[in-house]
């Protein structure tokens, strides 16, 4: 599942943690002068630094601490890859897109991106091959995306999240979900790259 909602976030009540630190990232040009934390919640964590930009001007950057996370191009015997759709809260909307989900503390993206595959389509991929790591967001957050063509594809056991009850699974030729980034009907970034990636490696 893909979370991450940073629209209508509530701040959290109470005076925000401070650190004060001169921490400079090298080789970037800013410098951190220090950092609150306005919002710690499940799934994200909302940060405010007061920090110096490259030209010198001092002002504040606010960014996300999220979990990285893992996507599944997974392809079956037939050239037919899965498509998911699911309803998106900040949206209001259902979107189209490959199946995939955060990455827990300490886990192999691998092993996440298997979990994902297998309770979004209810198959499990024995073979996963990289197709490339991507930053989704990377002016709000270091958090990276691990992007895997999946085949070899069993029957799973694993259940759904509850919060995904309302997913629909749709099996769909690859050529038909290339035309469909084409035409606008896949729109989902992830789904973008990696269908586009798997086209030109498998085609």
């Amino acid at each position: 599942m893909i979370r991450g909602v940073t629209q209508g976030m509530r701040i959290a009540e109470g005076p925000p943690e401070q650190t004060t630190e001169d921490s400079r990232r090298p080789g970037t040009g800013w410098t951190r002068l220090s950092t609150e934390v306005l919002h710690r919640g499940p799934h994200l964590t909302l940060h405010r630094d007061r920090v110096l930009q490259p030209h010198g001007a001092e002002g504040t950057y606010e960014h996300l601490t999220l979990a990285d996370g893992a996507r599944v191009v997974a392809l079956d015997g037939d050239g037919r890859v899965a498509l998911v759709e699911d309803d998106f809260y900040p949206r209001g909307n259902r979107l189209l897109h490959l199946p995939g989900g955060g990455i827990g503390e300490g886990e192999d993206p691998r092993d996440a991106a298997r979990r994902e595959c297998e309770e979004e389509t209810g198959r499990y991929p024995h073979t996963l091959r990289p197709l490339t790591v991507y930053h989704p967001m990377p002016s709000r957050t270091s958090a990276v995306t691990h992007m895997f063509l999946a085949t070899d594809l069993g029957h799973g056991t694993a259940r759904r999240d509850p919060t995904e009850a309302g997913m629909t699974v749709r099996w769909v030729p690859l050529d038909d979900a290339v035309r469909a980034v084409e035409s606008g009907a896949v729109q989902e970034a992830g789904s973008v790259i990696g269908l586009l990636l798997a086209a030109r490696l498998v085609g």
